[in-house]
């Protein structure tokens, strides 16, 4: 698929289903497929309580799955220590293509940590921002080998985040733990 028709699908889907936990369900493999990943993860938070979960997920076989508990916890401020990338995420809105987390610096990508909870071996970490605050990261990945992500891949994902932030503030005013 090209670009411009991976982004006709995704619209019509966002279009289509108006309730967001069936939208993010249903955009999960659209996701996926569009971006020919083999897992799409979607972790939502709370910014100011830090409570956080990985709600929603795909993966095309059994052994791309993210099998870590989905429920609601508490996020220990120590991940931003630990995960360079998710300590950016909370503080700026820009997209990260790690082409190979291999090759990637130090500064960007916290190898052992990436391979122990993730397994992948490319990704784009995609903050969700609404009003300012990170509410989320969509996170496509690939496993097996390195992948340069496309300037259809981003605008792809430039186009998620703008119709994804609201989506995921409002899903975590709703079912994030007070």
């Amino acid at each position: 698929m090209s670009g411009t028709s991976d982004l006709r699908a995704l619209q019509s889907l966002f279009d289509e289903i108006q309730h967001t936990p069936r939208l993010f369900e249903a955009a999960m493999p659209a996701i996926g497929r569009a971006l020919s990943c083999h897992r799409t993860l979607l972790f939502l938070r709370d910014p100011v309580s830090w409570q956080s979960a990985c709600t929603h997920g795909w993966w095309d076989k059994p052994h791309h799955a993210f099998s870590r508990d989905r429920g609601w916890r508490k996020q220990s401020e120590e991940l931003a220590m630990k995960d360079p990338m998710f300590a950016e995420a909370i503080v700026n809105p820009t997209a990260l293509y790690i082409d190979d987390i291999e090759t990637a610096g130090d500064d960007l990508v916290n190898v052992e940590y990436e391979r122990n909870e993730f397994g992948h071996r490319a990704l784009i970490h995609a903050p969700l921002f609404d009003g300012g605050k990170c509410y989320g990261i969509l996170e496509p990945c690939v496993f097996d080998h390195a992948r340069v992500w496309s300037n259809d891949d981003r605008d792809v994902t430039e186009w998620l985040q703008a119709r994804m932030g609201p989506l995921a503030a409002a899903y975590v005013a709703e079912h994030a733990p007070k």
